[in-house]
């Protein structure tokens, strides 16, 4: 077996934890929105996954980087958070895979990493097909969800590519670190928050919420998105990811029992078609 083959078998395995992971997150995080103020729900979702994290790795990283990785990180997480108060998991699923249009252009510029023209197609067509799901939801309080989870997006991208700048460290506890200095960002943040805006309610819904954004949802997840990156270029991993808003989006259909519109269903053919076209694999030169 080549060490070509066994990296992409460990690929598709990671890639496929991270799917079912993330896919269900969003729901949780919808349930966890709705019972806490975002900050408060994921400074304990960040402190109870880097505790996890750890407690495996024994390190704690604190330097420039790791500090900039983890503000990128906790921006991202807030806007996301705030997103879902105003949009069902699905819609905030699609918007925030916007997140590899950005990517594209900032691992062009932070890492010189030139993309394929089949990347740049897949990339422009599955970002076509994000903006048509997303026309109907742009109207009232949904628009403000929008434009937050979209917020949310470049900061993922941002912290994706800037990951790269820091492969080097062991993934453990590189993680550990970003989550413990997140839940501190998130604490403080919340210390400056006005009283009606912090709200809290102790119930089984949240526990499970945190339960499940906090190990599956949360160092789970973010250990394998990490260790895909060290496998592949952000390029091709983030545009693998559109997989995930059109399974997130038929999960929903069962669990809030409605249909998308027409409009959305084309919206996410056109996304299959950019993630088909993004990994066409003939020998060509990159852009550069």
């Amino acid at each position: 077996m080549t060490a070509e083959k066994t990296t992409n078998e460990k690929f598709i395995g990671m890639f496929s934890v991270y799917v079912v992971s993330s896919i269900f997150l969003y729901f949780f995080v919808k349930i966890g929105v709705e019972n806490s103020a975002p900050s408060i729900l994921m400074s304990i979702r960040y402190a109870v996954a880097g505790s996890i994290l750890y407690l495996l790795s024994r390190k704690i990283i604190i330097n420039k980087g790791v500090i900039f990785l983890s503000l990128f990180t906790s921006i991202s997480t807030l806007f996301w958070a705030y997103g879902l108060i105003y949009v069902n998991p699905a819609s905030s699923s699609v918007i925030s895979y916007t997140m590899p249009f950005f990517a594209l252009i900032l691992a062009f510029f932070l890492l010189r990493e030139s993309p394929t023209r089949f990347e740049i197609i897949g990339l422009i067509v599955g970002f076509t097909g994000l903006g048509i799901y997303s026309l109907p939801l742009l109207k009232g309080l949904t628009a403000l969800g929008v434009l937050l989870t979209i917020i949310d997006a470049f900061f993922w991208a941002a912290f994706s590519v800037y990951y790269r700048k820091l492969s080097n460290y062991d993934v453990l506890s590189l993680n550990a670190s970003q989550f413990i200095l997140g839940a501190l960002y998130m604490a403080v943040y919340t210390l400056f928050l006005p009283r009606n805006g912090l709200y809290i309610s102790f119930n089984m819904e949240l526990i499970e919420s945190l339960v499940y954004i906090s190990t599956i949802g949360g160092a789970l997840q973010f250990l394998v998105w990490n260790y895909m990156l060290k496998l592949e270029k952000v390029n091709r991993v983030t545009v693998l990811a559109y997989i995930v808003p059109v399974a997130t989006t038929l999960v929903q259909i069962p669990i809030y029992k409605k249909l998308p519109t027409l409009i959305q269903i084309i919206g996410l053919i056109v996304i299959i078609v950019g993630v088909v076209l993004s990994r066409y694999k003939k020998e060509e030169a990159t852009i550069s």
